[in-house]
């Protein structure tokens, strides 16, 4: 097998995607450090930025490796950023790994990149030059992501400012102070942390999926009780009690437990004792991982 260096893979993958996605028939740059830009004449430049992580290595001898690499598709107007699109790791964090096991280049990866580079970032660009305003309608809010957050779009309000109709403008700010209130914090936060955990290598899904309904109510409720004697209660954790209320699938209940009941600050040791026997279940492989 051909060994290479970390940068040798990176620059595969930046091979693989300017390839994938034609940008030089778009008229796009390759920058020397891996990045591609595209700037317009009416001050807008179009941007793939790539950060690789300060860990990367190789090492055959061993057949491990570590060659991880993280990047932002962005549209700039002089130093503002208007409108970003990334797409997340299913661990969490801005880097993927871009190598298989064979320690190669992860080409099935880049695959499932393709289409979503493609559809919400270079369709956009085409849609938003020939109508900027019509292109805004689709995303005429702060954030826009996938129900399983395996992207995101963030638009400015620089953007819609100077693109937008004013009624998308209100829009833009409605959504704004939507997304600040408890319940579409918790959403939001408790929605990512499912995602992460749903796919996550050291988490005892067996384990989680095998509570019952009773058990997680006994143990959320106990320190619902706790955290309201303590005035430590407060509307987001309302707002997460009621989605865990809701919550039919088992497995997500106990991550939604998990949520609820996860840094008891200013609750009795008996309850930080409780909250450290759940999660060294719940992540019974990140424990033995250590050891």
């Amino acid at each position: 097998m051909e060994q290479k260096r970390p940068v040798d893979i990176f620059h595969e993958a930046l091979d693989y995607l300017w390839n994938g996605l034609d940008l030089e028939e778009k008229g796009w740059k390759r920058l020397k450090k891996g990045d591609f830009k595209k700037r317009m004449k009416n001050g807008l430049t179009y941007h793939i930025w790539f950060d690789r992580s300060r860990y990367n290595y190789i090492d055959y001898e061993i057949g491990h490796g570590n060659v991880e690499v993280g990047f932002t598709c962005i549209i700039k107007q002089g130093d503002d950023w208007l409108y970003s699109f990334k797409i997340e790791p299913t661990t969490g964090g801005s880097f993927f790994r871009m190598l298989t096991e064979d320690l190669r280049l992860d080409t099935g990866l880049l695959d499932t990149f393709l289409p979503l580079i493609k559809a919400h970032y270079l369709d956009f660009i085409d849609h938003f030059e020939v109508d900027p305003t019509e292109a805004l309608q689709l995303v005429c809010a702060p954030f826009t992501e996938a129900e399983d957050y395996s992207w995101f779009i963030h638009v400015r309000e620089q953007m819609v400012e100077r693109y937008g109709m004013a009624e998308q403008l209100a829009e833009y700010r409605r959504q704004t102070e939507l997304r600040g209130t408890p319940e579409q914090k918790v959403r939001h936060w408790m929605g990512k942390q499912i995602f992460y955990f749903s796919h996550g290598s050291d988490v005892n899904h067996a384990w989680a999926a095998s509570r019952t309904v009773d058990k997680l109510d006994a143990i959320v409720e106990r320190f619902m009780m706790a955290k309201k004697r303590y005035d430590t209660w407060n509307e987001e954790d309302e707002a997460a009690y009621q989605l865990y209320l809701q919550e039919q699938d088992i497995e997500k209940r106990t991550y939604r437990t998990w949520y609820l009941i996860a840094n008891p600050r200013n609750l009795p040791k008996e309850f930080v004792q409780q909250e450290l026997e759940f999660r060294f279940k719940l992540f019974s492989e990140r424990k033995k991982e250590k050891k």
